[in-house]
């Protein structure tokens, strides 16, 4: 017969009881950043097909805005691989200020107008949140 062991310690091992809590804060800024610039591109994509014109200013707006809005929505795709960050926001950003440009010192209708305006401030800020939750 087998002599039992005494053991030293009353109990069970020590287990933790609950999960460890993240030693910081959750990372938001970066995933909403990345919200904000996707859904810049993908709005500006809309408005180019439902809201502008079809005369001639309408449609150089539409070519304009379309290859933008193309840009961005690749470049938010791409914010989610292995590739370097840096170049693609700088990307971005620059696709922000031109749509900004192109609003204030181009002559267009208002819905153009609004829109250019719109996406590129939504992207600037997209850019801005993405780039400030970043830890690398």
């Amino acid at each position: 017969m087998a002599t039992p062991e005494r053991r030293t310690a009353t109990g069970t091992p020590a287990v933790p009881a609950a999960a460890q809590a993240a030693a910081g804060p959750v990372p938001v800024m970066g995933p909403f950043g990345w919200l904000l610039i996707l859904s810049a591109g993908i709005g500006l994509i809309l408005a180019t097909w439902l809201l502008y014109g079809t005369g001639y200013d309408g449609m150089w707006a539409g070519y304009r805005d379309g290859v933008i809005a193309t840009i961005v929505v690749l470049a938010a795709m791409a914010l989610n691989t292995t590739l370097p960050k840096q170049p693609i926001l700088a990307l971005l950003g620059a696709c922000g200020i031109l749509l900004i440009l192109f609003a204030v010192f181009l002559d267009n209708e208002t819905v153009v107008f609004v829109s250019e305006i719109v996406a590129g401030v939504v992207l600037l800020a997209g850019v801005a949140l993405y780039s400030s939750g970043r830890k690398s």
